[in-house]
Parts: C-alpha cells; sequence; structure tokens
C-alpha cells in the first residue's frame, strides 16, 4: 500500500515537472505580457510591439541557426563573430573599402561572398568536430577568435560607411508596413520549422540528438548531419549581419557584441533540451520574445540595464532549472 502511495505521487510529480518544463515558456511569455500591460498602457500598442520585433529580429535569425545546432545536441560559440566578420565583408566589399581598397564588386556578389563566408566558418568547425571527434563547443570557440581577428583585418578596425541602399534596405526598410527585418526573420523561422517537420534531414537532426549511437545504427550520416548543422548556423550567422547593415545603416567592428549568448539563452528559453533531441522553433520564437518583451517591458516600467540582466539571469536560471529538472 504504501509502495502505491509512493508511486503514484512519484509520477504525479513528474507529470507536474514534465508539464511545467513542456508549457512553462508560453505560460511565461503570457504572464509577461499581462504584468507590463498592467504596468504600462504604451506596452500593447502597435507600434511598440513592432519595436520588439524589430529588436529582437537580430538576435532570432541567429537563435534559428543555433537551434539546429542544439538540436543535433551541439553547439555554436561563434555565430556573433561570424555575424560580424560576415557582415564587415559584404560592406567592405560593396563600397570597396579597407582590404578590398577599389576592388568594389556588385552587391549579389558582395552578398553571396559573405553567405559563404559564413557557411565555411560553420564547415571548419563542423568538419573538425563531426570528423574528429572535438567537441563542438571548442572548435566553435576556435572559431570565435579567428572570426573575431578576421573582422578586424578586414575592416581595419574602423566603421564602414557609405553603403548602398540595397544593403541597407534589407534590415532598415518597411514592406506593407512592417519592417524588412521583422519580415526576414519570421519568413526563415517558418523555412526551417518546415525543414525540421517536413524533410529527412530534419529527422535525422532529432534522430541523432536523442541518440547518436541508436542513429548510426540505423544507417543515417551522422557525420554529414552534425557537420550540416553547424553550417547553417554560420549561414544564419551571416545573414544576421546582413540585415544588421540595414538595422545600423554601416558595419561597425564591435556590432556583434553581446550577441553571443542572448540567442541561444532564448533557444533554451524556448523548451529546447540541452541535451539535444527535443524543440522547435515555434519554441525558440516563444524565447526570443520572452528576452525581448522583457528587456522592452522594464524600460518602459523605467528599470535600467543593471536591472535588466538581473532579471534576464533569473528567468533564464528558472528555464534551464524547468528545462533539465522535467526531463529527469
Amino acid at each position: 500500500m504504501l509502495h502505491s502511495v509512493v508511486g503514484r505521487t512519484g509520477v504525479r510529480e513528474q507529470l507536474t515537472l514534465h508539464k511545467i518544463g513542456q508549457y512553462g515558456p508560453i505560460i511565461g511569455l503570457v504572464g509577461l505580457y499581462i504584468v507590463f500591460s498592467l504596468l504600462n498602457d504604451r506596452f500593447l500598442t502597435v507600434q511598440n510591439q513592432l519595436n520588439v520585433l524589430r529588436q529582437l529580429s537580430i538576435i532570432g535569425i541567429m537563435a534559428i541557426g543555433v537551434t539546429f545546432t542544439i538540436l543535433c545536441a551541439e553547439i555554436d560559440l561563434s555565430i556573433a563573430q561570424v555575424m560580424e566578420v560576415t557582415g564587415l565583408t559584404i560592406a567592405t566589399l560593396a563600397v570597396g573599402a579597407r582590404l578590398f581598397e577599389g576592388s568594389a564588386i556588385p552587391v549579389p556578389l558582395a552578398i553571396l561572398v559573405g553567405l559563404l563566408f559564413g557557411a565555411a566558418f560553420g564547415t571548419v568547425s563542423g568538419y573538425v568536430t563531426a570528423r574528429f571527434g572535438v567537441p563542438s563547443f571548442m572548435t566553435t570557440l576556435a572559431m570565435l577568435f579567428l572570426a573575431d581577428g578576421l573582422g578586424l583585418i578586414v575592416s581595419g578596425n574602423r566603421p564602414i560607411i557609405g553603403l548602398p541602399e540595397s544593403i541597407t534596405a534589407i534590415g532598415g526598410s518597411r514592406v506593407f508596413g512592417f519592417p524588412s527585418i521583422v519580415v526576414v526573420f519570421l519568413s526563415l523561422l517558418v523555412v526551417s520549422q518546415m525543414i525540421l517537420s517536413y524533410t529527412k534531414f530534419g529527422l535525422y537532426i532529432y534522430a541523432i540528438g536523442g541518440d547518436r549511437q541508436s542513429a548510426e545504427r540505423m544507417g543515417i550520416n551522422v557525420m554529414r548531419v552534425r557537420l550540416g548543422t553547424l553550417v547553417i548556423s554560420g549561414v544564419f550567422a551571416a545573414i544576421a549581419g546582413l540585415v544588421t547593415l540595414g538595422r545600423l545603416g554601416s558595419a561597425v567592428p564591435t556590432m556583434g557584441a553581446g550577441l553571443l549568448l542572448p540567442p541561444i539563452a532564448a533557444v533554451i528559453l524556448g523548451g529546447a533540451n540541452l541535451f539535444g533531441g527535443s524543440g522547435n522553433m515555434i519554441g525558440t520564437l516563444i524565447g526570443v520574445l520572452i528576452f525581448g518583451v522583457l528587456q522592452n517591458g522594464l524600460n518602459l516600467v523605467g528599470v535600467g540595464p543593471s536591472g535588466q540582466l538581473v532579471a534576464q539571469g533569473i528567468v533564464l536560471l528558472l528555464a534551464v532549472l524547468a528545462n533539465v529538472v522535467g526531463r529527469d
């Protein structure tokens, strides 16, 4: 009898923790909206919500890319520096400045080079990780330093100004009244979710993240998929660098500062398993929104940057706790 009661209690506790881990992000987001709506009447205005989306889009684009790697039980610590160096490369090539002085090329070609550059970083770190078994934590950390140094070389450690309108419009214009950077972010989110849901590649990512050895026994090319997720992360970081040029109106050598951890934290806030195998892009969107809404709402009620960091740290700690405990 006692064993039966204890067993039922344990099951009930596990179910409760599982539910918290599963529905916690959306409950937290709704709670933030309710609290800040009551504290400030400007919070729910259309203009402010567009501001929230515009402010979080760069982090969101990088978060989409790093979602692929986290689902595959990998990590990419180079995203902020890859975003920075690819943005600087696109800008310098398009205007023929600094390292490429007098060698301006057409804007579409400059963008293509930047995207390929981002893919190259992902390819190097992905190959070393998948082929030689080096943890992605270390390979992408090496890429972080490499990209940071190359960014300084490409830009001469100086801002790049005078960018063509065809570049700045991608992240700095409006489409049917919506900021173009938000359109890019949401479009990439939809496409990425479709890849995860309706392609073999997406299925393989979940399989490898859940149990790599079982995936190998099923005949999945684990090396190729692991490499592919890091390449995708590099490409999305490059896209973030491109839209950042329109957001800022120029290319700045420090434009990646402070952007490493928020995208990764947003994925975890959205409920993705820290150890791979579960999660989706809708969860990533929720996690990004939690970050954006929290920062925006605290700004409106007069909380300074230090207080915002404290609040973000507390929220992330609670999210990680629910993430881990809810799956034990």
